[in-house]
């Protein structure tokens, strides 16, 4: 009898396997080199292989990240007892991922990816060109890096979420397809992009009205003007434009708050948008063990509604952050201008606290006959929403490869109409509560 395998049999066990070996390796930390110098083998962190003259190498990697969530008010509208405490676990993240180099100058990379909102898919597959000496091109789907939240790595941003206002921004999505070109120095980077992105819904790339995929353009700067060991004054700015072409643009937002239902607040809908366009600044500094960092932007929709009436919607925002590292200081990236993993993860805890604000000024005809959930509207389609975020929380790096997070976030909605009942006889809430945990291994 033939035995048929299927694709995602096959992953699936080479997925296992390769996990376990990484896992495995990790015990036996230390560098073992063939005879004749000519391969070293890494096993600290996980497992690299490469040639001594670096020429070829590759690198296994991976991250899980478990979350569990208790949440109330607002964002638990739509429980089954709305509004009310709600208690939720799952897998937020899990990766496992291929990098390497090839004829000295040829990187690439290949990664699969799973979280809680999608199924397991390919989101990293790129191939880079770094021969060049005034810089690098690559070509595929990747991350792109915007904003300093949104470029630092979510193994070691410092909530367990990135601030809220990332919702409403589309320049940190990852591509779709597209072809990056980055120069950068010791202390700075110039990045420039050309891509295609998923729909607001993450189902297919925007398209023209002649069917033609759209390119959204993207732009970075950063620069370290005092850049010493790990401390560093970090300025960059950010702008992207999404190249709209009657498509439709949203303005929606999780508030930092996960769930298995995955509810967001729709505070303004373009169904017809033929501008999109935002911008973004950032700023952090770090001395010794305490750091600071603020970010703001600026993001605008003009369109039409399905009538064709005028409908725009005009955002803006910040966040503001201050932590401390007890015995370590944060890792920071001259070249790529954001943060990077503790200098030292064997028993180091980290405190932070973060506020965050933003505003969104959605035309009466950009705004949706429910927020997201029948009952959830407006109190006033003449007036703005104004949504606020404090989160505090502890971090502790237990090892290299073991962090464990706890956040409380106190958040509230202005311009929702606690009048209005959802579900029948609960009356609308604007604001809630949330206590966040995360455990994470690293590879």
């Amino acid at each position: 009898m033939i035995r048929k395998h299927s694709f995602r049999g096959v992953m699936a066990g080479f997925a296992t396997s390769a996990l376990a070996l990484a896992v495995s390796a990790q015990a036996f930390a230390g560098t073992v080199t063939s005879d004749g110098a000519d391969i070293v083998i890494k096993t600290k962190g996980g497992l690299e292989v490469a040639t001594t003259d670096k020429a070829f190498s590759f690198k296994l990697s991976g991250k899980l990240q478990w979350d569990a969530t208790n949440f109330d008010g607002l964002m638990a509208a739509d429980q089954n007892d709305p509004f009310d405490d709600t208690f939720n676990t799952y897998i937020r993240r899990g990766e496992f991922g291929l990098e390497g180099t090839a004829y000295s100058d040829w990187d690439w990379g290949l990664r699969l990816s799973y979280d809680e909102t999608d199924d397991t898919s390919v989101d990293r597959a790129f191939i880079a060109y770094t021969g060049l000496d005034f810089g690098t091109f690559t070509v595929g789907r990747f991350g792109v890096d915007y904003g300093l939240e949104g470029t630092t790595s979510s193994s070691w941003i410092t909530a367990i979420e990135r601030p809220f206002m990332y919702d409403l921004l589309h320049g940190d999505e990852d591509t779709q397809f597209g072809v990056n070109f980055k120069h950068s120095g010791d202390n700075y980077g110039l990045m420039a992009q050309v891509a295609t992105y998923e729909d607001s819904d993450n189902n297919n790339n925007y398209e023209s009205d002649d069917n033609d995929e759209l390119y959204g353009y993207t732009l970075r700067a950063h620069w370290a003007p005092y850049l010493n060991g790990t401390d560093v004054v970090h300025l960059a700015a950010n702008y992207h434009d999404s190249s709209s072409d009657d498509d439709r643009a949203r303005a929606r937002t999780r508030m930092g708050i996960r769930s298995d239902n995955d509810f967001r607040l729709t505070l303004g809908d373009v169904r017809v948008a033929d501008k999109d366009s935002e911008w973004l600044l950032e700023s952090g500094v770090q001395f010794g063990s305490l750091r600071a960092q603020a970010e703001y932007f600026q993001r605008s929709i003009a369109g039409e509604n399905l009538v064709g009436v005028d409908s725009d919607v005009d955002m803006s925002g910040y966040t503001a952050q201050v932590s401390y590292m007890f015995g370590a200081a944060r890792g920071y990236k001259g070249s790529d201008g954001k943060w990077d993993k503790p200098t030292d993860m064997k028993g180091t805890w980290e405190v932070f606290a973060r506020y965050e604000n933003s505003e969104v000024d959605s035309d009466a005809t950009a705004i949706p006959g429910n927020l997201g959930l029948a009952g959830v509207v407006a109190a006033d389609t003449g007036d703005e929403f104004n949504a606020s975020a404090m989160v505090v929380g502890v971090n502790y790096f237990a090892t290299p490869a073991v962090r464990v997070s706890l956040n409380y976030i106190d958040y509230e909605v202005d311009n929702i109409d606690t009048v209005a009942v959802v579900g029948g006889n609960d009356k609308n809430e604007d604001d809630g509560k949330a206590i966040v945990g995360r455990l994470q291994y690293v590879f």
